[in-house]
Parts: C-alpha cells; sequence; structure tokens
C-alpha cells in the first residue's frame, strides 16, 4: 500500500499547468515587490494580499490533487527556480534594503516576473499544459 501511495504520488507530482497560472503568479510576485516602493501601511497590505495569493493559488494548483489530497513538493524540481529568483530578484531586493535604493525593488520586481514566467515556459514544455 505505501508502495502504491509512493507510485501515485510520484505520478501527480508535476500536473501540467496552465499559462495563465504563472501570468498570476508573476504578476502577484511582481507586484509584492513593487508595493515596497509604497507608503508603509499600503505596502505592508499590499505585500501580505500578493504573498497569500501566492502561496494560495500554489497550493491549490500545483500540491492539491482532486480526489487524491496533497502531495509534498518536488524539491528537486523546483531547485532551480528557488535558486534563481534567490540570484536574480534577491540580489536586488537586499540592496535595496542594505542600500536603502527604492527603486531597486522595481528591479527586483521586474526580474521575479521574469523569471517565474521563464519557469512556466520550461515547466510546460517539460510537463506538459493544461
Amino acid at each position: 500500500m505505501i508502495q502504491w501511495a509512493l507510485e501515485s504520488e510520484k505520478s501527480t507530482r508535476n500536473p501540467p499547468l496552465p499559462w495563465v497560472f504563472f501570468v498570476v503568479q508573476a504578476t502577484l510576485l511582481t507586484v509584492a515587490c513593487w508595493a515596497q516602493v509604497l507608503p508603509h501601511d499600503i505596502g505592508k497590505a499590499v505585500t501580505v494580499v500578493c504573498l497569500v495569493g501566492v502561496v494560495g493559488v500554489g497550493i491549490r494548483r500545483v500540491y492539491g490533487r482532486p480526489g487524491y489530497g496533497y502531495v509534498r513538493p518536488d524539491a528537486r524540481q523546483s531547485a532551480p527556480y528557488v535558486v534563481a529568483m534567490c540570484v536574480l530578484a534577491g540580489t536586488p531586493a537586499a540592496l535595496a534594503i542594505g542600500l536603502e535604493r527604492p527603486w531597486l525593488w522595481l528591479v527586483a520586481g521586474a526580474l521575479a516576473g521574469a523569471t517565474t514566467l521563464d519557469m512556466g515556459r520550461r515547466y510546460r514544455a517539460r510537463f506538459g499544459h493544461a
């Protein structure tokens, strides 16, 4: 039974996803970064809403399986995206904080969105289109 469960999880781990999923994720991540240049209270609220949206959409579309439950993250497959996001979006974000240059948040947001869309293109080429 455990072997069956492991095989079922493996076969459903990386589902085909629609392009709109990646567009929504890219938009939410971009807006979350860009919100850092807004006045503190507004920026904080926008950031929270965007990040809750990223997590909610991700859990619903990537980890939730109708009739099955939830699968665990595929760390091996997601590692390149996480590394790219840390380097490409994380570097300007860290510099924006460290150097107190808010405009770098705009760069971080653009790179977060572009990285997510590129990851979506690669993901759909490998795992299929929904």
